[in-house]
């Protein structure tokens, strides 16, 4: 099995476009979340703040191990494949992209997303739910053989129980100027069919 070939960023269009929670405040990321939680398109944890950092601290040194230094210390997040399918209410807005746009140093890869990854690959009570790609921050080669190996995390997480978490794959990019620049040439080229 391949896999895709476009990453998509799901958002808010009422957000910071291409940030993430963590880049925010302590206070700023509180806000957030609360308006997340009040407006009900989304079930947010009293924990979850604590995780996301944590979360990211992990892959900021899985970054450094796989990468050295990028450009961005924290990621923004996309999903491996076409998800601009407006199912998430809290981020109904897409962006999506080919794979090829991105070098592949700037990349990073964890199967599921990244929370849940950790979480299962580093908490016994996730033991028995455990794969050999869960606690594990990949590069595009790897992830492509993880991919060969155990398919795309498509539907099957509804009726396999220990592959419940397993929806999607996270992407990490760790340097915006590709992004930057996809969107440069969106306009130019709309600009372009206006103009004749």
């Amino acid at each position: 099995m391949t896999i895709p070939e476009v990453l998509t960023h799901n958002y808010d269009p009422e957000g910071v476009f291409l940030s993430n929670l963590c880049d925010l405040s302590s206070a700023e990321a509180e806000n957030v979340l609360q308006r997340i939680h009040q407006s009900g398109k989304r079930a947010v944890k009293a924990n979850y703040l604590r995780r996301r950092f944590e979360t990211e601290a992990w892959l900021i040194g899985e970054r450094q191990r796989l990468l050295g230094q990028t450009p961005r210390e924290r990621p923004i997040y996309f999903f491996l494949g076409n998800f601009a399918d407006g199912k998430d209410p809290s981020r109904p807005c897409s962006l999506v992209m080919p794979l090829a746009d991105f070098p592949p140093g700037i990349l990073t890869f964890t199967y599921p997303d990244s929370m849940a990854s950790f979480a299962i690959g580093t908490r016994k009570d996730h033991e028995a739910e455990r794969m050999p790609y869960h606690g594990q921050v990949f590069m595009l080669p790897e992830i492509r053989s993880v991919v060969a190996e155990f398919g795309m995390p498509e539907d099957q997480w509804k009726a396999d129980g220990p592959r419940r978490f397993d929806r999607f794959i996270e992407v990490q990019v760790w340097d915006e100027r590709p992004i930057l620049r996809f969107l440069d040439d969106a306009i130019r080229r709309h600009q372009y069919r206006l103009g004749q």
